[in-house]
């Protein structure tokens, strides 16, 4: 399955399986928001496979993006799609408990 995304104001949507490819293409979207927006949510509620290597990829974006503000949200503890991998991958503090 391929990736999609789908954006509902400050809400990104992350559908379909994460590979080192795409969550590379992922991260540097995202990175033209760094500057530009202070709250947004990622959304990887609808994530079905997570390979280890976008795990840390997804990692490194939620690293970059909360350096300088608090509004950085990457919501999916309740996806059992993921939960093993970002266990595994100790990434899996990344995934905030609150829902929006």
């Amino acid at each position: 399955m391929a990736l999609h995304l789908n954006q509902k104001e400050n809400i990104y949507e992350v559908s379909g399986n994460l590979n080192a490819e795409n969550a590379i293409a992922l991260k540097k979207h995202f990175e033209q928001f760094l500057t530009q927006v202070d709250d947004l949510i990622l959304s990887l509620d609808n994530v079905s496979v997570i390979e280890p290597s976008s795990a840390y990829t997804i990692e490194q974006l939620y690293l970059d993006f909360i350096k300088d503000r608090n509004g950085f949200q990457i919501i999916g503890r309740e996806n059992k799609e993921i939960a093993e991998v970002m266990k595994e991958t100790k990434t899996s503090y990344i995934l905030s408990n609150d829902r929006y």
